[in-house]
């Protein structure tokens, strides 16, 4: 087996392998850009509710109100806790587009460095044709 043939069969599986590099990313891109766009979701959710809760004033006694405070207290918790994970997922949403970029490039080099060595193989191969024939038209019949 040419050595050219062997390292044209090696490209390809690199070739595939970044293919496949490139196809999880985007999956991980794609992932985590739903969960930013959830985790903001029940942001919003999260501080409609509390903002509701704290413009109530039907509260009938103390202990009633002193409910209605925790509630919009625990809210505001969940809320804050919510805008932490959005904001880590946003960064991770970052990331993982950084990381599909990189993948993209890589899967782009990998496939022109393929490109050009089957060209050479195929410039190789005509060229030996070539002098073959010429070879066969040379010699005396």
């Amino acid at each position: 087996m040419p050595a050219g043939n062997r390292q044209i069969r090696l490209l390809q599986r690199v070739v595939r392998m970044r293919e496949v590099e490139k196809r999880q990313a985007a999956v991980k891109a794609a992932q985590a850009q739903d969960m930013h766009g959830k985790l903001l979701a029940l942001q919003d959710r999260s501080s409609d509710i509390a903002a509701s809760y704290s413009a109530r004033r039907d509260a009938g006694d103390g202990t009633a109100l002193g409910l209605q405070l925790q509630f919009t207290a625990g809210l505001e918790g969940i809320r804050g806790n919510t805008a932490d994970e959005a904001l880590r997922a946003k960064h991770s949403y970052r990331a993982a587009v950084s990381h599909l970029r990189l993948a993209g490039r890589r899967f782009e080099i990998t496939d022109e460095n393929l490109s050009i060595h089957q060209r050479e193989e195929k410039m190789r191969v005509q060229s030996r044709e070539a002098t073959s024939l010429a070879r066969k038209l040379k010699r005396p019949s």
